[in-house]
């Protein structure tokens, strides 16, 4: 078994965040925090027997609920783990304490899904009452000035805007206009760039190449817009976790997924899954609470996985209704793309955007 490129440790699957383009309002499964022990223990492993390239603290749910989640970052940082950390950037108002903890942490990347980038689309996210739109975006604001002043801290952030524009290959659960277009994209991306910057002193803001870089943008793909060497805009089209209702999808028959081998997912109770979009958990691989990740990731339904796929083969129900779409034309099409996205597109993006982070 070669490294992974990304293991996903879900330390909860609890979010005080409702929003309609993701699936926790449907999921199923029982609400909980990891074990801190369980969370050590696949943290070592992966640090000892070097499983994974990048780890995150999230498949489902808010990492900066967790009760554990500093002492979670702190271990990994001390393993020398690639840690990039995945939030709805809610605390850093609700517990404003956090930003500082955060910004003396030395992870090496936070990615904040913004998404929604002004009040009006915020009513999606189903917040809290007591977070307010001005209120939660001025929290992620002094967040991301309080990392960019601070002259220790190597963490990279991303903000995470959501791309609404409608995309041949792209089946989201339900229509939502968030962002779509290219006119407005810019405008969005421009709005916060300054509103992000406006901390910093001229001289730090190559403002020209933030225009260059903002005219380059193409709407329905994920792209990267670098706005300081710690601070970056993140476009990404707006897809299914595979939550489309069996019934209204033609299922893909074949196709490519780097499922359980370039990535794999620990859910909270200690359930391996191939994958970020199994949110349910329906294509268990073995539990860390039973066998090692390594011994896991090397079993019999693991390796069928891969096998399938590397034949093009797409095997399991949930995989097909993932891979599928709402019509034959379509379906076929996503089909064909899975593997030119995976096995073409996405290595070109990554070597293009290397030492700015992946999707």
């Amino acid at each position: 078994m070669r490294q992974l490129d990304r293991l996903h440790i879900e330390v909860t699957n609890v979010c005080n965040f409702k929003c309609e383009f993701c699936p926790d309002a449907i999921m199923a499964r029982r609400r909980g925090h990891m074990s801190f022990e369980l969370l050590e223990k696949v943290l070592t492993e992966v640090a000892e027997q070097q499983l994974a390239r990048i780890i995150t603290f999230h498949l489902m749910g808010e990492p900066f609920i967790y009760p554990h989640i500093f002492e979670g970052i702190h271990s990994a940082v001390t393993k020398s783990l690639q840690l990039h950390l995945t939030t709805n950037g809610s605390t850093f108002h609700l517990f404003p304490e956090q930003i500082e903890q955060l910004v003396r942490s030395r992870v090496p990347k936070v990615t904040i899904s913004l998404q929604t980038p002004d009040p009006h689309t915020f009513q999606l996210r189903g917040a809290p009452p007591r977070l307010a739109s001005d209120a939660y975006f001025e929290g992620i604001v002094n967040y991301v000035q309080a990392n960019l002043r601070s002259t220790t801290s190597p963490t990279r952030v991303h903000i995470k805007f959501l791309d609404t524009t409608p995309h041949p290959f792209l089946v989201p659960h339900k229509p939502l206009d968030i962002v779509a277009g290219k006119t407005q994209m810019v405008d969005e991306l421009m709005t916060w760039a300054e509103r992000l910057l406006s901390a910093l002193p001229a001289s730090e803001v190559d403002w020209d190449a933030i225009h260059r870089h903002l005219q380059r943008l193409r709407t329905g793909r994920w792209q990267l817009i670098p706005l300081h060497p710690k601070l970056v805009l993140e476009t990404f089209p707006l897809d299914s976790w595979g939550n489309v209702e069996a019934g209204t999808v033609t299922p893909a028959q074949w196709g490519y997924c780097n499922g359980a081998s370039q990535q794999a997912g620990v859910l909270y109770d200690g359930t391996v899954v191939p994958c970020c979009k199994d949110f349910e958990g329906q294509i268990p691989l073995g539990r860390v609470t039973e066998q090692p990740l390594a011994d896991i990731l090397t079993d019999r339904p693991a390796c069928q996985l891969r096998q399938g796929f590397e034949r093009l083969q797409v095997n399991h129900p949930v995989c097909q209704r993932c891979m599928g779409a709402d019509t034959p034309l379509k379906s076929a099409l996503r089909q064909v793309g899975s593997v030119a996205y995976f096995k073409a597109y996405s290595p070109v993006m990554r070597r293009m955007h290397k030492g700015w982070g992946e999707v």
